[in-house]
C-alpha cells in the first residue's frame, strides 16, 4: 500500500495527542518508567492510556456526549 499524504493528514486530524516530558528535576521517575516498560514489554502509549482510563473510571468521569 502506498503512502497517501491526504489520508494521513485526515487521520491525524481525528487524533488527540498528549505528551509527557520528564525534566532534570524528575528524571529518575522517567528512567524508572522506561525500565518498567522495558521489563513488561509495554509501549508507553498503551501503559499511559490504561492508567488514565482507570483513573477517570475510578473518579466516575463520564464519556462526553458526541454531537
Amino acid at each position: 500500500m502506498a503512502y497517501n499524504k491526504k489520508a494521513q493528514d485526515k487521520y491525524r486530524g481525528k487524533s488527540i495527542n498528549i505528551a509527557i516530558c520528564y525534566r532534570p528535576t524528575d528524571i529518575n521517575d522517567g528512567k524508572r518508567l522506561k525500565a518498567y516498560l522495558k521489563h513488561t514489554g509495554q509501549s508507553a502509549n498503551s501503559y499511559i492510556k490504561s492508567l488514565i482510563k482507570a483513573d477517570l473510571d475510578a473518579k466516575g468521569i463520564l464519556y462526553p456526549i458526541e454531537d
